[in-house]
C-alpha cells in the first residue's frame, strides 16, 4: 500500500508541471561547428524483412549536446561520469535577447542585474542563457554566421560572467548558440567551466519558454563510456500553479 501511495504522489507531483522541450530536432541539415553534416540516419533493413532497422552516424557534439570536462582536460570526468544529481537540477534563465548582437557576450553586469531582481543564483543549478540566436536554427548559414575570413559570429558568454557563475557553484551552463565561446579562440569559458568540473550545454532550444527562476530541467546525455561530448534530451519542468 505504501508503495502504491508513493507512486500516486509522484504521479501527482509531475502533473503539477508542464513540460518544455529544450532540445532541437536532429536532422542532416542542422548547423554544426565546422559546417559539415553532423547527423545521418540510414535504413539498414526495411519492413520487407519485418522490422525497419536504422543506423545513426553522428558527431558527438551535434545538435543540442553536452560537453563534459574531459572535452578539454585529459583524465577529467566524461559524460558517463556526470552524476544524476547534477543532471536533474533547478534552472535559472537569463534573457539577454533584447540587447545582444552577433558579437555580443552575456556580461557580468547582466548576471548582477539578474541577481538583483531574482536573488542569488542557487548552487547546483543550471544557468540557461537565452540570446535569441535560436531563431536562426533552421538556417545553418545564418546560425553559423561566417565572415569572409572564416570566423563565425554569434552571441557568447564573457569570461567574467563565467567566473561569477563558478563562484555560485552552478552545475553547468547552457546557451542557445554553437558555443559559449566565439571570437576568443582560447575558449576561456570552456577552460573555466570544464576545468572546474562543470558541464556545458550548447544549442539549447526554446530557452525563452523557461521562467527566470522556479523551473527545473532534466538533462540526460547519451551515456557513452569515455565520451567527451554527447547529444542529449533536455526537458524543462515549469510549475502549473
Amino acid at each position: 500500500v505504501r508503495s502504491v501511495n508513493k507512486k500516486i504522489r509522484v504521479f501527482a507531483m509531475f502533473r503539477s508541471f508542464r513540460f518544455i522541450e529544450l532540445t532541437h530536432l536532429l536532422s542532416p541539415h542542422v548547423p554544426t561547428w565546422n559546417g559539415s553534416c553532423g547527423f545521418c540516419l540510414e535504413v539498414k533493413k526495411d519492413y520487407d524483412r519485418m522490422f525497419r532497422v536504422q543506423q545513426m552516424k553522428l558527431h558527438a557534439g551535434v545538435g543540442t549536446h553536452m560537453d563534459a570536462p574531459t572535452h578539454r582536460f585529459e583524465g577529467a570526468a566524461s559524460i558517463a561520469d556526470i552524476p544524476l544529481e547534477k543532471l536533474i537540477v533547478p534552472a535559472c534563465m537569463i534573457d539577454v535577447s533584447a540587447n545582444i548582437d552577433a558579437d555580443g557576450e552575456v556580461s557580468l553586469q547582466e548576471i548582477e542585474q539578474f541577481e538583483e531582481r531574482y536573488g542569488t543564483i542557487p548552487a547546483g543549478s543550471l544557468v540557461v542563457m537565452h540570446t535569441g540566436w535560436g531563431r536562426f536554427w533552421l538556417d545553418s548559414d545564418a546560425y553559423r554566421n561566417v565572415d569572409a575570413k572564416g570566423q563565425m559570429h554569434f552571441p557568447a558568454c564573457s569570461a567574467l560572467a563565467a567566473k561569477r557563475l563558478l563562484e555560485r557553484d552552478v552545475a553547468g551552463i547552457a546557451i542557445d548558440t554553437l558555443s559559449p565561446d566565439c571570437l576568443d579562440q582560447t575558449y576561456p569559458v570552456h577552460e573555466m567551466m570544464l576545468g572546474a568540473n562543470k558541464y556545458i550545454i550548447e544549442n539549447i532550444a526554446n530557452a525563452f519558454l523557461l521562467p527566470p527562476v522556479g523551473s527545473y530541467v532534466i538533462a540526460l546525455p547519451l551515456r557513452a563510456d569515455g565520451a567527451t561530448e554527447a547529444p542529449l534530451r533536455i526537458v524543462g519542468l515549469v510549475s502549473q500553479s
